[in-house]
């Protein structure tokens, strides 16, 4: 089996259509909805990434980001956004220690090839 994944994205459909890719590719996938939830769920368990929506209600994509980083630096992190490419965002999410940037309006296929793709590099930097 792959690895655990966290899904944070404040639209159900959006986060149950991930989570339902993700199993299907055979990882163990977990889901919640805000930041705080997010911060909550990696302070209680380990994950091999988190797949995490720029635009969340309350605690921003960005802070939550930086927070995960803060508590576990190794984390995988990945950014979803249903907006579109935003050259700010992606500098800063990639200051902040994101491995990639996803756009929600990609094919089903290329979401999960880039997931993986964005995972198999950052364990390589890793290494």
């Amino acid at each position: 089996m792959a690895g655990k994944i966290l899904v944070v994205d404040d639209e159900a459909p959006v986060r149950e259509m991930i989570n339902d890719l993700l199993k299907k590719e055979n990882y163990q996938v977990c889901s919640v909805a805000t930041g705080e939830e997010a911060l909550e769920s990696v302070n209680k368990e380990d994950f091999e990434a988190v797949l995490l929506d720029v635009k969340l209600t309350g605690m921003s994509g960005l802070e939550t980001l930086k927070r995960i980083k803060e508590k576990r630096p190794d984390t995988i992190v990945i950014m979803i956004t249903g907006f579109g490419y935003d050259e700010e965002l992606v500098t800063k999410s990639n200051e902040l220690g994101c491995s990639g940037y996803i756009g929600k309006n990609a094919a089903i296929s290329q979401i999960i090839s880039c997931f993986k793709e964005f995972i198999k590099a950052a364990k390589e930097k890793i290494k």
